[in-house]
Parts: structure tokens; sequence; C-alpha cells
């Protein structure tokens, strides 16, 4: 948080003496570099807590959700033969799993989570800006 607080203090310092200085454009080019690299940054490490702590609560969920399908399925007196009860309780247990997967595959998707935070823009005008240009003086 310093780091993103110096960065973006030093963003509107350098917008302040534009003037006063011949390489004001290349320090606010760069400063605005480090800032959108951090919010891309920040997007990633929120979408890593996510990502944690909801896929702890939903694997818990499901995985009781399958254990209690599973017994009940099992232990349940129906006049079903033992096969068939053994058949029920399987694609249960499966319908959970493949709904497990589908959910956190779809939850935690890279690009879904780029794109709630607005940042497929700036990465696609960081990718722009990284590319030299011929008449570009490097910064000194």
């Amino acid at each position: 948080m310093k780091k993103l607080m110096w960065a973006l203090f030093l963003f509107l310092g350098s917008s302040a003496f534009k003037g006063s200085s011949a390489n004001a454009g290349n320090y606010m080019e760069l400063t605005g570099l480090k800032v959108s690299l951090m919010y891309v940054r920040s997007i990633k490490t929120f979408r890593l807590l996510f990502m944690s702590l909801f896929s702890m609560g939903m694997c818990l969920i499901f995985l009781l959700i399958g254990l209690i399908v599973l017994h009940i399925s099992l232990f349940l007196y129906t006049p079903w033969s033992m096969g068939t009860k053994m058949l029920i309780g399987l694609s249960c247990a499966s319908v959970y799993l493949i709904a497990t997967v589908v959910m956190i595959s779809q939850t935690f998707a890279s690009d879904k989570w780029l794109k709630i935070f607005n940042a497929e823009g700036l990465i696609n005008q960081l990718n722009k800006e990284i590319v030299p240009k011929e008449d570009a003086k490097p910064i000194e």
C-alpha cells in the first residue's frame, strides 16, 4: 500500500512540475505505468484471496452435500435392489462433483476478473506503450 501511495504521490507531483523539466513527460509516463502495474497486481491479489476463501467454503458445502446424498441413498430403505441404490448414490455424487468443477472454473477464470475490474483496456494500453518507438529518446 505504501508503494501505491508513493507512486500516486509521484504521479501527482510530476504533473504539477510538468512545465519545469524537459523530461517531465517521461517521468509522468513511467509513473503512470507503475500505478497501472500496481492496479493489475492488486486485482490479482484480490482474485487469489477471493478464490481461496470462496473455494474453501464451496468445497466444504459440496463435500457435505455429497456425503449426505451418498449416505441417504445407501441407507434409505427403498424397494429398489442394492445395485439400483448404489447407482443412484454414485450418480448424485458425480453430479455434485461435476457442478463443483464447473463452478470453480467459471468463477475463478482470470479473464472474467479482468473484465470485472475493467483492466483489459489498461493491459492493451500498457502493451502498446511498452513497444519502443524509433524516434523516442531513452530515459536517462
